[in-house]
């Protein structure tokens, strides 16, 4: 496609009375693509005015790079036209530019009246904020003193703390100590009362073993000797009174075994309320120091948020 054929395709367009287009001059033209004719097109409208030119001088018939007379009629009305269309435009936008200046100025006036107030409010909060701040450096004085106090206080509460740790390590291991005479003490009862019981029982063994000896040796006799049978009878009588005071001997040691049981026992009542005791002092020592721990932890942070006002009200003037 030439540069010629969009001109005159423009140029019979334009003669219709027609504002030559890109799609107006593809329909004349039956062909080409927007991105052909357009950049065609925009040199034709940037001739537009020297051949207008051109043909004012002159009838321009005939002459090279002229319109033809009907296109320069036409091209001559569009153009008159499009300088009104653009005179009643500018005027227009010079209204409208007018008008937005005008209120622009009154919405800078209230604007700077509003800052004047906004001003006054400033001055009249600085002038509280300096009362205030003037209150808070003598709150933030009497916090730092009672902080002051607070941490001699908490220092205090730490030695008590550390001395009741001691006392408590003492305690423990004066229990560790018991528990371990108790035990000791214990594993005697135990070892005492098995040698008793292993005593009793040889001395019951060797009672038996005698008691069998006696009867064996009175059958001897009564078989050896018949005639003999009173004498037999005052030594069986012997050997009886014999048992009988071997079974007293028996009968006493029981009894001893049982005062040791009951010994044991009690030991063992002993060590029993001594760990109770332990448990309780345990018991009582956690919730003394948990008890601490707390109005350790209430003071820390009741200070917490001074301090954290007291830096905000320092930081306030630098902004």
């Amino acid at each position: 496609m030439q540069v010629d054929e969009v001109w005159a395709a423009a140029d019979a367009v334009l003669a219709q009375g027609e504002r030559p287009t890109i799609e107006r001059v593809r329909t004349h033209l039956g062909r080409g693509s927007p991105n052909t004719v357009a950049p065609m097109l925009d040199a034709w409208y940037a001739s537009l005015g020297k051949r207008l030119d051109a043909g004012n001088s002159g009838d321009g018939a005939g002459e090279k790079g002229t319109l033809p007379a009907p296109v320069l009629r036409a091209a001559r009305a569009l153009w008159g036209r499009a300088q009104q269309h653009a005179q009643e435009k500018a005027a227009e936008s010079v209204r409208i530019d007018r008008s937005m200046l005008e209120q622009q100025v009154e919405g800078l006036a209230a604007t700077r009246n509003e800052l004047d107030q906004e001003q006054q409010k400033l001055d009249e909060r600085s002038e509280a904020l300096g009362a205030a701040l003037l209150a808070k450096d003598q709150q933030i004085a009497d916090l730092v003193r009672q902080l002051t106090a607070l941490q001699k206080s908490m220092v205090s509460r730490e030695a008590e703390v550390e001395q009741l740790r001691v006392q408590i390590a003492t305690t423990t291991s004066a229990l560790h100590a018991e528990r371990g005479r108790l035990d000791a003490l214990t594993e005697e009862h135990r070892l005492e009362r098995g040698r008793l019981e292993q005593r009793a029982h040889d001395q019951e063994k060797r009672l038996l073993e005698e008691i069998d000896r006696s009867r064996q040796e009175a059958k001897r006799l009564k078989l050896m000797q018949a005639g003999e049978s009173r004498q037999a009878n005052q030594e069986l009588a012997g050997a009886q009174e014999q048992v009988q005071s071997l079974r007293v001997d028996v009968a006493a040691l029981r009894s001893e075994n049982a005062g040791l049981a009951r010994e044991v026992l009690l030991a063992r009542e002993d060590l029993r309320t001594a760990q109770s005791q332990q448990e309780q002092f345990r018991k009582d020592t956690t919730a003394l120091l948990a008890e601490l721990k707390s109005r350790v932890t209430k003071n820390v942070a009741s200070a917490e948020p001074a301090a954290a006002r007291r830096s905000k009200l320092k930081a306030a003037p630098s902004r």
